[in-house]
């Protein structure tokens, strides 16, 4: 079978994209925390957030190189963001920190000086902001920062939860909440750049796709792939096994597992994400095959559902963060899996697909 694997020097046509455009925005977070993010119009996006300790963070980025899209479709490069200037609106619902809190969220900027030294410089997000802790107005010119805009790499807004301590400790009890970015614009020179507009012809190929893999994007960036890209009719989705689940600590143990009471096994995050996922799919005209598998992240995983061998060694995949294998003859195991599967369905259903 003949292939073709495409470079950026191959795009044929050209788009224009404004800087700091929702679709494009990525998150971060170190486990067990959890963040997705969603646009919300064209000049909006909303991050959903879900901590279990004091020192959780989820990470709001753009990156001046785009490192998650196809060749032919990815925005162009560019680290000079002198004589740019970005305006938003904040506003934050929930559990997460001020604006104004001693330790609230910050902005970061990685890149390098003048002279090529690697530099990181964070600061409170405060500094820039006019309005109350949780609805404020954001602005940064980059020309006025103490750091030299030449050459960035990335720009990032941490979100953090109400109370937040860098020593840590484990919550009393998840915090969730959610930030809304709104009226984003960037204006003064460099404020567009290149965006590549390939439009491959409908094909007979259909697309599978991984949450655990894509999580980080919001779904209006890997729809617009998918499409772009001649795919069509059918996407094959796995929620995969290690993000959509909420947690609990088990104080025991010292060790977060999966929650397996109340109404909800999916956290705020994987719902948000999903909810428009299925929407964006549905209105494109995508019928959508959810799948879930009976791996479960084994650092989260109850003992006694694990599959095991002869000797009581648990069965694990060898995937990324080594997903346990549930057994078939657990009973709680697979009512677990079964409610799991029921929230997926539903949100699907309430989408249309």
């Amino acid at each position: 079978m003949g292939y073709w694997l495409a470079q950026a020097e191959d795009r044929l046509a050209e788009d224009w994209l404004k800087r700091f455009d929702p679709r494009f925005w990525t998150v971060n977070f170190p486990r067990p925390a959890m963040g997705s993010v969603v646009t919300a119009g064209a000049d909006g996006l909303r991050v959903a957030c879900v901590f279990y300790r004091r020192q959780d963070r989820v990470e709001l980025t753009w990156e001046s190189a785009d490192g998650w899209d196809h060749p032919l479709l990815a925005y162009e490069t560019v680290r000079d963001y002198r004589g740019l200037t970005l305006s938003l609106r904040w506003r934050a619902s929930g559990d997460i920190a001020s604006l104004n809190a001693a330790q609230g969220p910050t902005l970061s900027i990685v890149g390098r000086d003048a002279a090529g030294f690697p530099f990181t410089w964070s600061a409170r997000l405060w500094n820039y902001a006019s309005g109350s802790g949780s609805d404020a107005r954001i602005r940064l010119d980059f020309d006025a920062l103490p750091v030299w805009a030449g050459d960035v790499d990335r720009v990032s807004i941490s979100i953090v939860p109400d109370g937040y301590a860098a020593g840590g400790g484990v919550l009393p009890a998840p915090a969730e909440g959610q930030v809304t970015l709104s009226e984003i614009w960037c204006e003064g020179g460099g404020a567009t750049i290149g965006l590549g507009d390939a439009f491959v012809p409908p094909h007979g190929l259909r697309m599978a796709t991984d949450y655990d893999g894509l999580c980080h994007l919001t779904p209006a960036r890997v729809l617009q792939t998918i499409l772009h890209l001649g795919y069509r009719d059918w996407i094959s989705h796995s929620v995969g096994a290690s993000h959509y689940f909420q947690l609990v600590h088990d104080a025991g143990l010292q060790r977060f597992l999966v929650a397996d009471t109340g109404t909800q096994r999916l956290n705020g995050p994987a719902r948000a994400w999903h909810a428009d996922f299925y929407a964006r799919a549905q209105a494109l005209g995508f019928r959508v095959i959810s799948g879930l598998s009976f791996a479960l992240a084994d650092a989260h995983a109850p003992e006694g559902w694990k599959q095991r061998d002869h000797a009581g060694a648990p069965a694990l995949s060898g995937q990324a963060l080594a997903p346990a294998l549930i057994s078939p003859c657990s009973g709680a195991g697979m009512a677990y899996l079964q409610a799991v599967a029921l929230e997926f369905c539903a949100l699907a259903a309430g989408a249309g697909v």
